[in-house]
């Protein structure tokens, strides 16, 4: 069995994998790539029994992939804030998929992570929240952490850092 982690390379990617990664720590291939590079789902070669995480890209753009991956057998849990368009739910891949799809534009791919986690890691859900734009919602998430003002400032800063840091033409300009 393999991990395999598919995520954008933006702040919300990179802050819902950081999530998990703290939650259940593994050794995983990771697959990403600069932040308008969506159809990662294709660079993914598994095999029946592996493990897929796919993070931040829209279900719609990579089906064809995904439905590819769960008919060779592997597990996906796909979290994501994309338009989605209809999930796969019949036959042998609805029981290996987990899709966690919501596309209100006041959620991004760390708050559902954050959900999903319980706010265990709510630190990095405010700030992929604050990278995705969405400066409400992080302050809803941020609320109960009792933060101080120049703390926020912290978390937002950073979250923009890590997603312009996803605008490059190559892989090797995010480094």
């Amino acid at each position: 069995m393999a991990f395999i982690d598919v995520f954008n390379g933006d702040a919300d990617g990179i802050c819902a994998l950081t999530q998990l990664h703290l939650a259940e720590p593994r050794t995983a291939t990771l697959i990403t790539g600069v932040k308008r590079d969506i159809e990662l789902l294709e660079r993914v070669q598994a095999k029946a029994g592996d493990r897929v995480t796919v993070l931040d890209i829209s279900l719609d753009k990579n089906r064809d992939a995904l439905i590819r991956v769960l008919d060779a057998g592997a597990e996906v849990l796909y979290v994501d804030h994309h338009f989605a368009g209809a999930i796969p739910n019949t036959g042998p891949q609805s029981e290996r998929l987990t899709a966690l799809i919501n596309e209100a534009p006041d959620v991004c791919t760390s708050l559902l992570v954050n959900g999903r986690l319980k706010n265990r890691f709510a630190l990095w859900a405010v700030t992929g929240a604050y990278g995705d734009n969405l400066k409400t919602s992080a302050e809803a998430i941020a609320k109960p952490l009792n933060l101080s003002a120049a703390q926020l400032q912290q978390l937002e800063d950073l979250g923009t850092y890590l997603n312009y840091n996803g605008y490059g033409e190559r892989i090797e300009d995010l480094h």
